[in-house]
């Protein structure tokens, strides 16, 4: 017969796994969408502009929340032994040197990439003609720097990277930080659909070290604030540098 600590054991491995597979299908959805959205808006199926970037933003970030706020309803459950831990979005000095520190690494690999690929950094403006549509900036911006920085962290090293971890042993739990990474890498080049395989293999480097670094970080300190600092530099850094002057 099973004891009630088994029984609660078997629970929240059930559980775990469940949210895992439930953040893993939010993320296979959002590629899906995502691509169906970018094929459909340049047949010419969405015109305007600045619809096709929220097109596209909300194919990635409905699938993404819908599976977050899933697995974070057991967190709101007190009295349910198989809840996770709340997340943390604490963030102090040492996250902020730290999110620093990433953005230099993660900037530098991806510009000198650029510059041995391409000839360029590709952190300059590119050429207008005409005034550029502010409208379409702003709101590709917003999108950019704050909305799918904090919705990715929170996918990815507040929710799916934790519960990988526990679910390995204490020798290869390092192997969550690995394959969330890859994960979040994946995802980017399936969005992003580069143009060409070496600019691929760029887009996967460099967010596979940016998850690389940003999921130590998380899982040294707990908490995500340092993450989702870093994450937001980084793709601000690319959007002031790439500014239509």
């Amino acid at each position: 017969m099973s004891s009630a600590p088994d029984r609660t054991t078997t629970d929240v491995e059930t559980a775990r796994q469940r949210d895992l597979f439930t953040l893993l299908v939010a993320v296979g959805i959002a590629v899906v969408l995502a691509r169906f959205v970018t094929g459909f808006a340049r047949g010419g199926g969405i015109p305007a502009p600045v619809l096709q970037v929220l097109a596209a933003d909300l194919a990635v970030w409905v699938p993404l929340t819908v599976g977050a706020l899933w697995v974070l309803r057991r967190a709101s459950r007190p009295n349910d032994q198989t809840a996770p831990t709340r997340l943390s979005f604490g963030l102090g000095l040492g996250d902020a040197i730290a999110a620093v520190g990433i953005v230099i690494v993660c900037r530098g690999v991806d510009a000198a990439m650029s510059i041995s690929f391409f000839g360029a950094s590709g952190l300059s403006p590119a050429p207008t003609l005409g005034q550029p549509d502010v409208v379409l900036l702003v709101v590709s911006a917003i999108g950019v720097c704050v909305v799918s920085p904090v919705l990715e962290e929170v996918v990815f090293r507040g929710l799916f990277q934790p519960r990988l971890a526990d679910a390995l042993t204490a020798r290869t739990r390092f192997l969550a930080v690995l394959l969330t990474a890859f994960l979040f890498a994946l995802l980017h080049v399936l969005i992003g659909s580069p143009a060409t395989t070496l600019g691929g293999f760029e887009v996967f480097t460099t967010t596979f070290l940016l998850g690389l670094l940003t999921g130590a970080l998380v899982a040294m300190t707990g908490r995500i604030g340092g993450a989702i600092l870093a994450h937001v530099l980084f793709n601000t850094v690319a959007v002031v540098l790439t500014w239509p002057r």
